[in-house]
């Protein structure tokens, strides 16, 4: 993680060495928090299981703004906990969390201080099985993508607030044992966060 984080780091700071000051380019920085939805396309019920609701999200993320429209990010994104139960026992449980490289792409209104957005990019998912009951591999290569709305008004001074849906989807393989159960060998998996953001832009 470590490595996967200092990799991170590296791709959003090594824009700031270009001289791109104007026109409100710069390096930001923020954290936030929200509700997780988790669509496994019947995974878990195919594999004879039951599943709970996930207990909440945790993102930090960094990027560089080129100008209004372009800004280049890097995100590292906590689930939340999901368990699985099979028969009323414990069967998994699950604590995703990813980390995403991606283009956010947006246009400012009234006065640059409100920016509709939408973001592209990629990066891996991490599915923390505790058991390894379910998916075959811990860690998956993941589509990253999202729309959310940016307000950044002049009296905070950098201080800026999104609120913004963003998700993760990959592909997962199931073990024998899930298969045996019923499950397929393979599922498409989609796992988002709506999400409350504080940043600020140096």
């Amino acid at each position: 993680m470590k490595n996967i984080f200092l990799t991170l780091l590296l791709l959003v700071i090594l824009p700031l060495t270009l001289d791109a000051r104007r026109n409100g380019e710069g390096f930001f920085l923020g954290y936030g928090m929200g509700g997780t939805y988790y669509d496994d396309r019947g995974a878990v019920d195919d594999a004879g299981a039951s599943s709970s609701d996930f207990s909440g999200s945790g993102k930090f993320y960094m990027g560089y703004k080129y100008n209004h429209e372009v800004t280049l990010e890097g995100a590292v994104t906590s689930y939340g906990k999901y368990d699985i139960t099979k028969e009323g026992e414990a069967y998994e449980t699950l604590m995703p969390w990813s980390a995403a490289v991606y283009v956010n792409y947006g246009h400012g209104f009234y006065h640059n201080q409100i920016r509709p957005f939408v973001v592209l990019g990629g990066g891996l998912l991490w599915i923390n099985g505790r058991e390894n009951a379910i998916y075959s591999d811990e860690v998956f290569f993941a589509l990253h993508y999202g729309v959310g709305l940016l307000y950044t008004p002049n009296f905070l001074y950098g201080w800026g607030l999104r609120y913004t849906y963003e998700a993760d989807w990959s592909k997962f393989g199931t073990t024998d044992a899930a298969q045996d159960a019923g499950a397929d060998s393979a599922y498409n998996n989609f796992i988002g966060t709506l999400y409350i953001g504080l940043q600020y832009k140096f």
